[in-house]
């Protein structure tokens, strides 16, 4: 009995081991991410911000005789520096929300959903959205955060649906195993299923840019503040049929 005992903390002293150099690594990879991110945000900005400018100069100067064919020029050259720009504030607030300190508060999740859909009635503006919203839970998490969260998760609705009239959007919550399940299911595009693995990486995209704007960044964020909570991310869909998006966070 005093021989197992022994073995028993041996190993229980080396997966404490394990644990903190698990810990350790990934600090160190968050730091590596988060100076990498401050120097592409840094080294990019001011070429970018010439870029604009040129191209916003050849706008003014003569457009108005210009071939069609160089106005669509300039056109996309200021497109494309817009969207670089957004790529590196993606990027950024990815970055942020992996190392901004938590501050745990009660946070019922119906006042949240509700301020999502009041922040993104413009997008919903003409659309004929059917909303069904169940009764949610009081969760302890960081506010602004979670708040984050639901705009990505509800904005991403919002915008897979919009060949969909009426568009139909469900949130609702379930107990599981001593943590809130949370999901936001749609009746929009959807996603091919053996694609999963790649939804919530940074700036994947399944569908074109023509289809659907974006830049891919948003479930990487969700997947991100959501981990920092001790939960999990995971979805489900088909194509052409809707998707649904889940979050777990522990109850206590």
């Amino acid at each position: 009995m005093g021989d197992e005992l022994e073995q028993l903390r041996e190993r229980n002293a080396e997966l404490e081991r394990e644990l903190a150099e698990s810990t350790a690594a990934l600090a160190a990879v968050q730091r590596e991410f988060d100076h990498f991110a401050n120097s592409v945000s840094h080294d990019l900005r001011a070429p970018l911000r010439h870029i604009a400018a040129f191209a916003g100069m050849l706008e003014r100067i003569g457009l108005g005789t210009r071939e069609e064919s160089e106005r669509s020029a300039v056109q996309a050259i200021k497109e494309a520096a817009d969207r670089m720009n957004q790529l590196i504030d993606d990027l950024l607030r990815l970055s942020r929300a992996g190392r901004a300190e938590l501050h745990r508060a009660p946070v019922p999740l119906q006042d949240v959903v509700r301020q999502a859909q009041n922040d993104l009635a413009p997008e919903a503006l003409g659309r004929k959205i059917n909303w069904r919203i169940h009764p949610l839970p009081i969760v302890q998490a960081d506010p602004p955060l979670l708040r984050q969260v639901f705009a990505a998760l509800l904005s991403n609705a919002i915008k897979f649906t919009r060949p969909r009239n009426p568009a139909e959007v469900e949130i609702g919550a379930r107990e599981e195993r001593g943590r809130w399940v949370i999901y936001v299911r749609d009746n929009g595009a959807g996603f091919d299923q053996k694609f999963v693995g790649r939804l919530f990486g940074i700036f994947q995209r399944l569908h074109s840019e023509r289809e659907f704007e974006g830049t891919g960044s948003g479930l990487a964020v969700v997947r991100k503040i959501i981990a920092r909570h001790g939960g999990e991310t995971w979805a489900e869909g088909c194509l052409n049929e809707g998707a649904t998006f889940y979050f777990s966070l522990p109850k206590d």
